[in-house]
């Protein structure tokens, strides 16, 4: 399949350029239509963007690292589609990787930051069940804003750069979580996890703070196992 990504005009950095054109494309793409044998034009690309296949190789081989793309033996290179078991490990790494965040966000966290997470829930307190599946779809943004911040919080770089892969996976979901009714009725509760988790940064707790968002993130788990409309 031929993405569609916009031409590179000024090669500064070439490579990296490539990469971010073409992880936007991949991001962009409405992952629950997405068939499964989805496979990537290399050529088609390369034309597409005006560049040569050596830095567009470089591109693909991080994309490949990162478990965007695909390398299939004597088949070429494919998009790749997340399963229920992909998106159960994915989840079950971040459990541990935002468990110690929070758990380092409680040493950092200033009265400032802890007013600026409450903010970005402000608008969702007074929502009723009729406005959920309206306001779904901001609530997932705001979701991934709030993880951030936390993380940000941990000041650990290890730990940043590699929970931040893992995001771009969930941002990539995100199309289908949206649209997803099962996921849209747990609204309230994962709205009262996100209060809860702050609390505990709040108060200072490590422990606390740490156990909350665990089990934010293993509650995702579990009802994704019982998701019987997510692809298997």
């Amino acid at each position: 399949m031929v993405l569609d990504v916009q031409k590179i005009e000024v090669p500064l950095n070439l490579s990296e350029m490539i990469y971010a054109s073409i992880k936007k494309s991949i991001m962009n793409m409405d992952w629950s239509d997405l068939s499964a044998d989805a496979r990537f034009d290399e050529r088609g690309v390369a034309e597409k963007l005006g560049v040569s296949r050596t830095p567009l190789r470089e591109a693909i081989k991080r994309l490949v690292g990162e478990g965007f793309l695909r390398v299939e033996p004597r088949k070429g290179l494919f998009v790749v589609k997340k399963s229920k078991a992909d998106m159960i490990e994915i989840l079950l790494v971040r459990s541990a990787l935002e468990g110690l965040a929070a758990r380092l966000a409680t040493r950092w966290a200033t009265k400032e930051d802890v007013q600026k997470m409450k903010e970005i829930f402000t608008l969702f307190k007074t929502r009723s069940k009729k406005d959920v599946g309206r306001v779904f779809s901001k609530y997932s943004e705001v979701n991934i804003e709030f993880h951030e911040i936390i993380l940000k919080l941990s000041r650990c770089r290890k730990l940043i750069e590699m929970a931040g892969v893992l995001f771009d996976h969930m941002r990539w979901i995100r199309s289908w979580s949206i649209y997803n009714t099962s996921f849209q009725k747990r609204f309230p509760k994962i709205h009262n996890e996100h209060l809860e988790i702050i609390k505990a940064i709040e108060k200072g707790d490590p422990d606390l703070a740490e156990k909350r968002m665990r089990a934010h993130i293993d509650g995702l788990v579990h009802h994704l196992e019982q998701d019987v409309n997510f692809p298997a």
